[in-house]
């Protein structure tokens, strides 16, 4: 077999299955216009039923409440009765006695409002008491210069003044007579020895 009638034969096949392809691609849009079609019709008719139902009922509905409301008249304006219901005459009308005025119940005395206590007038402040001046270290008391009979005897007090006065540059000789006229201690020569040597560190 040749080419030519190999290809001839290929196309042939090609065009035939797209022929078939064609035909059942046709055949199934036709089924489904024609299921649509028979859908819509199918609705269009039950909306036609329901709509034709639903005015049956309301006629029957309104022939019910016409037939209550002839019925109701019929009753209303039966053997008996002089007219409608707006025409009878209701008759003199009743005016309430007046009733005695009420007589207000006495109410109890009212009790003064208790007054807050008075509050207390502040009290004047404390006097300030001044506190006595300190005494310098380099002052003399009154006790250490009214003369020997009243020496201290508190070797602390002189140690602090020998002190005092050595870190002054005050001479050896001027603190010892210094102590010997204010103070009655004993190793005033030691004292002084103790005093000199720090103050010269």
């Amino acid at each position: 077999m040749d080419a030519a009638k190999l290809l001839e034969d290929v196309t042939g096949r090609v065009r035939a299955a797209l022929d078939e392809a064609e035909e059942k691609a046709r055949d199934i849009v036709a089924s489904a216009e024609d299921r649509a079609r028979e859908m819509i019709a199918s609705a269009e008719a039950d909306a036609e039923w329901i709509r034709n139902r639903a005015e049956i009922e309301s006629k029957e509905r309104l022939t019910q409440v016409r037939e209550a409301l002839a019925s109701l008249e019929g009753v209303v304006d039966g053997p008996g009765s002089s007219g409608p219901i707006s025409e009878i005459d209701p008759g003199p009308a009743e005016v309430p006695e007046p009733m005695p005025p009420v007589e207000p119940e006495p109410s109890p005395p009212t009790e003064p409002e208790p007054m807050p206590p008075a509050e207390p007038e502040p009290m004047p402040p404390d006097p300030e008491i001044e506190p006595p001046a300190p005494t310098e270290p380099g002052r003399e008391s009154p006790q250490m210069t009214n003369g020997s009979s009243d020496r201290s005897h508190d070797s602390t007090a002189a140690r602090i003044v020998a002190m005092k006065m050595a870190l002054d540059g005050t001479p050896r000789g001027e603190i010892e007579s210094h102590l010997d006229e204010n103070y009655e201690i004993e190793g005033t020569e030691k004292l002084l020895n103790d005093v000199i040597a720090r103050a010269k560190r």
